[in-house]
């Protein structure tokens, strides 16, 4: 694995650009200093997860923006 991989809380910043700001891929990467594709898989492997323990998406969008915040 090359660099560092992202935290938890880094990649819920990413998904809280993608989807509350509206932040595609190439800016989400600027912002958090790294390669597009490392936040697109960081991304993509985070919604994979969210399918598998809530797959009729019956849940998506309960929790409030930044919830993970203190």
């Amino acid at each position: 694995m090359k660099g560092n991989p992202m935290s938890d809380e880094q990649i819920l910043e990413c998904l809280h650009m993608r989807d509350h700001l509206g932040l595609t891929s190439t800016v989400i990467a600027q912002r958090m200093r790294r390669g597009r594709g490392a936040v697109i898989g960081a991304m993509s492997r985070a919604d994979k997860g969210c399918d598998e323990t809530d797959p009729d998406g019956n849940q998506n969008g309960t929790m409030k923006p930044r919830w993970w915040k203190r």
